[in-house]
């Protein structure tokens, strides 16, 4: 294929899995806020009612005290289903939920943990349909693809497979839509930026 020299690059869709699944629900065991300062942060914004973010994953709790209010329609791209037309989203490992969490959990309302931005509109992307929450890396990238053309302005993907570069490729096809990419770097040390 590369010897045609229509292609810019070749690899293949290979099988990624989600990277780290801490589960302790406290915010004081939220040891990212620190590390982060989330709370200087807060003191200027803990809102971004009008902006949509998006995690492509393995679904999302519909039913979460932190995330439900906040919750819009998504998309389910391992099926290329809008939740609309009977796309499932709900959360097959519970992964995606507390990634979910960690972006947009209600904050400051007495109930388990706070997520970096407290009130915005949370559009799940469930792009596994394995209870071990592998996922393709084509229904990643389909799915942070569908997020940007829906409204989202950031698109977080907490899978292995960074090195590859149409991982790259979407990140510059999302930054041309106004939305911004973040995929994991993995958990070796590795600078993928």
């Amino acid at each position: 294929l590369m010897a045609t020299g229509n292609y810019e690059y070749v690899h293949p869709d290979w099988m990624c899995y989600p990277i780290g699944d801490p589960n302790d629900p406290k915010y004081g065991d939220q040891w990212h806020h620190g590390v982060m300062k989330s709370s200087s942060a807060w003191d200027l914004i803990s809102a971004a009612s009008g902006q949509i973010a998006t995690w492509v994953d393995t679904g999302v709790d519909h039913s979460h005290p932190d995330l439900a209010a906040s919750l819009i329609p998504g998309y389910n791209s391992a099926d290329q289903l809008e939740e609309i037309n009977g796309g499932d989203t709900s959360d097959i490992n519970g992964h995606g939920t507390h990634v979910a969490g960690c972006i947009g959990a209600i904050g400051n309302n007495g109930v388990g943990v706070a997520g970096v931005v407290w009130d915005i509109q949370l559009m799940p992307v469930r792009c596994s349909n394995s209870s071990n929450g592998g996922a393709y890396l084509s229904d990643i990238l389909d799915g942070a693809r569908w997020a940007a053309d829906n409204g989202a302005k950031t698109v977080s993907a907490s899978y292995s497979g960074v090195e590859n570069s149409s991982v790259g490729t979407t990140g510059t096809d999302l930054k041309n839509k106004d939305a911004l990419f973040f995929y994991a770097a993995g958990n070796s040390g590795d600078n993928w930026s």
